[in-house]
């Protein structure tokens, strides 16, 4: 009787160290994975000179572009391809857009690391507009005709 209760008690521990391990927290389990979609939005023309006569996003693909923000979308990286064949300006709505003198971000191309979308937006607006504040790289000229591509993500 005693090697049956040893044999049952071996099995009995073994059964709970098992289930204890196969309960430990995984630690790549608790981080999380980007995910990542990605739109995309034509323009024609840009919308003028920053200060002087810059437009507003009322009639897109007219200057600029309006692409959907969905849940989960917590960041965005933008690139610009130009019909011209070079980089131009473009300002980047992450904060909310109303009338164009909203605060925003600014790119030569292409963003250079993923911009914190403020929470709430539905949309993106991309303005197509000849400025230099805050873009790091050199710009030509204005735009001409080209596309936008917003990478959505939920990390950096």
């Amino acid at each position: 009787m005693a090697g049956k209760r040893s044999l049952l008690a071996i099995l009995v521990s073994a059964a709970l160290i098992t289930g204890v391990i196969g309960h430990v927290p995984n630690a790549a389990a608790g981080k999380k994975k980007r995910v990542e979609r990605t739109e995309e939005a034509s323009y024609i023309g840009s919308s003028g000179f920053r200060g002087t006569v810059e437009g507003t996003c009322d009639a897109p693909p007219i200057a600029c572009v309006r692409l959907p923000i969905e849940a989960g979308d917590k960041f965005v990286s933008v690139e610009v391809v130009d019909s011209a064949g070079q980089p131009v300006w473009a300002s980047v709505y992450i904060h909310g857009y109303s009338d164009g003198h909203d605060v925003h971000e600014h790119v030569c191309g292409a963003s250079d690391k993923p911009f914190k979308l403020s929470p709430g937006l539905t949309d993106l607006v991309v303005t197509m507009t000849q400025t230099t504040g805050g873009a790091t790289s050199p710009c030509v000229g204005p735009s001409t005709a080209g596309t936008v591509t917003a990478t959505f993500s939920n990390l950096p």
